[in-house]
């Protein structure tokens, strides 16, 4: 039952949660949903053992939390007036007369609250994956690469329909451009080349399994393959289309990144890894796009219209970072604190910065030291993962289980190196993604009931011999029977 409450979690964010700014009607029913999800699986670890992996994963889990919710805890004046970066709104205070009022943190506590609310869809999907085991973590995955060919089929209809398609469900988005259930064209790309690996898990399986079917069980192995291969390269095909230059150059390595999952090296590889089928596939890819697109695909690269722009963004943020160091400016406060650092000759006509293009950059702006500190806690432990992932300690009890943990460190380092040039984790659906990836690097938090039963079960039934060994001793009693 929690599977398909945890399934219903998971879909909810691939549908709702497509926004690039928080307070979104959209963006409020997803948190309610979650609530539900979130709930029952903070039961379900309570009632599982206290494995000190999953201490240590609240323990961080709590730590993101307290970050927003310390940003708005109020303070009196003589306490906030002589933090790094009030001066101005000291000032503002005095110019109009008045005396400072208790306040928080966050330069923007609204946007502060709105931000810890987006939280909750991420933070249910990831606990309510920690409870799962290993059959209901691979449906999962196969949900998530059913909401990318979704959200990729919906993207062809936008583009087929143009600027006006009733399908773009946000006023502000990329017009001439496929987004999906996204508002921006970069997020949908994200979501499709974080797809790709799982597909590439998933058929690098079928066909080592096809290797030693026979008869009806190699039919369906066979009809399997076909299936995941079209939905990569229905994958590859769209991200194409899309021509998001970050979506592009990521897909590449993501496909690079697909010759490792099965953690052989190249000669011995016979399943999808090997570099024949991955071409093949690639091909099979351009071949769809055609060579129209692939000009339009070039072109993309010849200009960025942000090239300049990226060096003013970093360097206003990071000035304003230093200046609110080491307590941060508060989650969400980017677009007000950022105003106060831009210079005129900065300022482009009919344009206004949202983000810094740079979400390293502006988490290091919105929290200070903290930010900064619990990410290299993260990548930290994302390597310890990534080398336990490729050696012989890999917990996947299954080699679908062992590729999709690969697959997950793949997609947790694509979203992390998109981050450095755009936002993605700035939307409910990638912030989902990751969580979901984080989570199958963490062993099942298995409940104890189910372990209890397990060990009763163990120690009831005898041990079973094998038919060899019950045959073997039967000739020995008749030969024992026989002599004299």
């Amino acid at each position: 039952m929690f599977l398909y409450l945890s399934g219903f979690g998971f879909l909810s964010c691939f549908l709702l949660g497509g926004s690039t700014s928080n307070g979104h009607l959209s963006d409020a029913i997803l948190q309610l949903l979650s609530i539900p999800v979130l709930l029952v699986a903070l039961w379900r670890i309570l009632d599982a053992p206290r494995l000190l992996e999953t201490q240590r994963t609240l323990a961080f889990c709590g730590a993101i939390l307290a970050v927003p919710l310390l940003q708005l805890v109020p303070l009196s004046p003589a306490l906030w007036t002589h933090l790094p970066g009030r001066e101005a709104v000291v000032a503002a205070f005095e110019l109009l007369g008045r005396r400072p009022s208790w306040a928080p943190l966050s330069m923007a506590s609204n946007s502060t609250w709105l931000s810890a609310l987006t939280l909750l869809p991420p933070l249910a999907v990831f606990l309510s994956l920690l409870t799962l085991d290993w059959p209901d973590r691979r449906l999962l995955s196969l949900l998530a690469i059913g909401a990318g060919v979704a959200s990729a089929f919906l993207g062809l209809a936008q583009l087929a329909q143009g600027s006006t398609s009733p399908l773009r469900f946000y006023e502000v988005t990329n017009e001439s451009a496929p987004v999906g259930f996204f508002a921006n064209q970069n997020h949908f790309a994200a979501l499709l080349y974080s797809t790709i690996p799982l597909t590439a898990a998933w058929l690098a399986a079928k066909l080592g399994a096809m290797r030693y079917a026979s008869g009806k069980g190699r039919d369906v192995s066979l009809m399997e393959t076909i299936a995941l291969s079209l939905t990569l390269l229905t994958l590859i095909t769209v991200e194409a289309i899309g021509r998001s230059r970050a979506g592009i150059i990521l897909t590449l390595v993501g496909l690079f990144g697909a010759l490792a999952l099965t953690g052989q090296s190249p000669r011995h590889i016979k399943n999808l890894a090997s570099p024949r089928v991955l071409l093949a596939v690639v091909a099979l890819a351009f071949l769809f796009i055609g060579n129209s697109a692939l000009v339009r695909i070039l072109d993309r690269f010849s200009m960025d219209p942000l090239s300049d722009q990226r060096v003013v963004f970093a360097r206003n943020t990071v000035s304003a970072a230093k200046t609110f160091m080491p307590i941060g400016a508060g989650l969400g406060a980017f677009v007000p604190v950022y105003a106060m650092f831009t210079k005129p000759r900065d300022l482009v006509a009919d344009e206004y910065t949202n983000h810094a293009h740079n979400d390293l950059l502006e988490i290091w702006l919105e929290t200070g030291v903290a930010g900064p500190l619990l990410l290299c806690l993260f990548l930290y432990w994302l390597v310890g993962r990534a080398t336990r992932a490729w050696g012989p300690s890999n917990p996947g009890p299954v080699p679908i289980d062992k590729y999709l943990i690969r697959a997950a460190i793949l997609i947790i380092v694509l979203l992390l190196c998109h981050s450095l040039v755009d936002y993605p984790l700035r939307t409910g659906a990638l912030m989902a993604i990751m969580a979901f990836a984080c989570a199958l690097l963490i062993d099942p938090a298995i409940p104890a009931v189910a372990m209890e039963a397990v060990a009763t079960r163990i120690d009831a039934e005898p041990p079973r011999r094998s038919r060899s060994t019950i045959e073997r001793a039967q000739r020995r009693s008749r030969r024992r029977d026989s002599l004299p």
